[in-house]
């Protein structure tokens, strides 16, 4: 388990389908509360959080699990110095809840970074109902869309972590359910663009929302574009170009109450990217 804490914010139930995040600074006044801000909220995670979001080594937070497992768990950062805030409204058994995306930098044992999703309930006095790292990478954000209502009054969250060099950019999109007031992890998908002096690779997800009750179908596609670049590369070998597709749905089953995708296509897409490392 890594240490680390969160923070709030809300707005009324009434929005938009596919509300995009917003990023508050941490003196703004949560919408409906002008007796708190944000500041406030994170110290309910980091006590001794400054308004500047900066707080000394040892800054003190909850234990948070890593929504990927154990394996992904880290030590947390070296000081919980808030990076990046995004707030999402969500709703989770059919009631009003605030998500909120925190980057904490780097963690101390590990390159990737330590980015904690938390979830509150703030209809009243407010309540920190679970939290996870769900940092895959070196930078963590929603993705886009950054929800879908899969559920009658559940919602798909998707995050993504990236990291990029001079020729490859990487990428992890996490499909995270917002159910029973917890987050629970559907899949991570790995994405690669890539490109040398011969050529330039693209892979592009897609995620939309399908048919299907008690849970929407989960419909994700990859779309690799690869282009010659039209330079002359010596003996360098250039993949022939072209545009191809990967495809996967994920389906709920009642019986493992759970989502399960259709096809191993997308940890064979991530294993034939791996050897391009």
């Amino acid at each position: 388990m890594a240490l680390i804490a969160l923070a709030i914010s809300w707005t009324p139930a009434d929005r938009a389908f596919a509300e995009p995040a917003s990023f508050p600074d941490l003196a703004d006044s949560v919408a409906g509360r002008e007796d708190v801000t944000f500041a406030d909220l994170i110290r309910l995670v980091a006590p001794r959080t400054a308004a500047n979001g900066e707080a000394p080594s040892g800054g003190g937070a909850i234990d948070v699990r890593h929504i990927g497992g154990e394996a992904w768990s880290s030590a947390g950062p070296e000081a919980t110095e808030l990076l990046k805030l995004a707030a999402l409204p969500a709703r989770s058994g059919g009631l009003d809840r605030m998500v909120l995306l925190l980057d904490f930098g780097q963690a101390r044992d590990s390159a990737s970074g330590f980015a904690v999703l938390a979830l509150f309930d703030v209809t009243g006095e407010p309540r920190l109902l679970d939290a996870a790292d769900v940092a895959f990478d070196r930078w963590t954000s929603f993705a886009e869309p950054g929800r879908l209502a899969v559920g009658e009054g559940d919602d798909l969250l998707v995050t993504r972590s990236t990291h990029s060099n001079s020729s490859q950019g990487y990428a992890t999109t996490a499909l995270i359910l917002l159910r029973e007031d917890r987050f629970e992890l559907i899949d991570r998908i790995s994405t690669l663009d890539d490109r040398a002096c011969a050529f330039e690779r693209t892979q592009r997800l897609d995620i939309r929302q399908g048919t299907g009750a008690p849970f929407a179908d989960i419909e994700a596609t990859v779309t690799e574009r690869t282009a010659g670049s039209g330079e002359q590369c010596g003996d360098a070998t250039a993949p022939e170009p072209g545009t191809r597709t990967i495809a996967v749905t994920y389906r709920w089953d009642d019986v493992g109450q759970r989502y399960i995708a259709d096809s191993d296509a997308f940890a064979a897409l991530a294993r034939e990217n791996e050897e391009r490392f």
